[in-house]
């Protein structure tokens, strides 16, 4: 299988599959996007897009012929709600009538997952779930351009559910991760993801631009994150009464050298580490384990 995740600025491809509950990973690759090509998570230019698809495909000598997507822009959609605890059908239309109007409930796919269920203060039973939602016109692009290159797309993922599926599989194999509550970052070339696990679950995650003009303006790379993490790890502190404990990374782990590691370790007072190889991933060191973490992620199904 071929799990190819799309940001605007770049697309990776890792060509691996499952076997025997373990990952094995064959090839991996990156590719710049055309510009032009993609905006927000959405193909603007089919013909160009399916270029660099194709380019991409030949460069590696690929022949895998299914393939599974992974939307990774800071604009997906990746939203907590709480809802009546009932069947998947009216679930859908609760979130429906909440997120969209008429007109937009037509032209978009809506899908959620449930983290949990809780009573309320009045005894009645909820479900904690999360939303996400892409448009019709970009689902269809995508199918588009992957049957004119005689691929088979089976499956369309968002990042922020992809690298939830990783870690929280990583935790159950890992009970020192289990056991603890972090912040996951994944660092971007143009945005962060950071997500907070409690209890080898997810239970918050957010995204944000950054707007780093020189890459290697260190202080005001810094800064940024360490604004980020900080707001994350107060909020989620004084919502659950946890204290965070470490700080995971992940992502394009080779754009943050030791010094400014150093210094946001120092600036939030807490140990922060490489998101680590788990034992059901095969075939990537710990670099292309991290900068590929999203498509690896994406091999898994809930």
């Amino acid at each position: 299988m071929l799990s190819v995740n799309l940001g605007d600025d770049k697309i990776k491809i890792v060509d691996g599959k499952m076997s025997g509950g373990k990952i094995i990973v064959n090839k991996c690759y990156e590719i710049e996007t055309k510009v032009g090509a993609m905006e927000s998570g959405n193909i603007k230019d089919l013909m160009a897009f399916s270029q660099v698809l194709q380019d991409c495909i030949n460069s590696g000598g690929i022949k895998n012929t299914t393939l599974s997507y992974v939307l990774d822009n800071p604009r997906v959609i990746f939203r907590e709600m709480n809802v009546p605890s009932v069947s998947r059908d009216k679930v859908k239309l609760i979130v429906a009538n909440e997120i969209f109007s008429d007109t937009k409930m037509a032209n978009n796919t809506l899908d959620y997952i449930v983290e949990g269920t809780f009573k309320n203060e009045e005894g009645k039973k909820r479900a904690r779930i999360t939303v996400t939602y892409v448009s019709n016109d970009a689902i269809d692009s995508l199918h588009t351009a992957a049957t004119e290159l005689g691929m088979r797309p089976t499956v369309l993922d968002v990042s922020p559910n992809a690298i939830s599926k990783l870690v929280e599989k990583i935790c159950k194999s890992s009970r020192d991760m289990r056991d603890q509550t972090f912040v996951l970052l994944d660092y971007k070339d143009s945005f962060i993801s950071l997500y907070v696990f409690d209890g080898g679950q997810r239970r918050f995650s957010k995204n944000s631009t950054l707007y780093v003009g020189n890459g290697k303006d260190n202080n005001y790379l810094l800064g940024e994150l360490t604004s980020n993490i900080n707001t994350v790890i107060r909020f989620y502190e004084s919502r659950s009464g946890k204290n965070v404990s470490s700080i995971f990374i992940t992502g394009n782990i080779e754009g943050l050298d030791d010094e400014l590691l150093q210094g946001l370790a120092e600036s939030l007072n807490l140990m922060i580490s490489h998101l680590p190889i788990p034992s059901f991933v095969k075939g990537v060191d710990i670099f292309d384990f991290n900068k590929y973490s999203g498509a690896i992620g994406a091999f898994l199904r809930r």
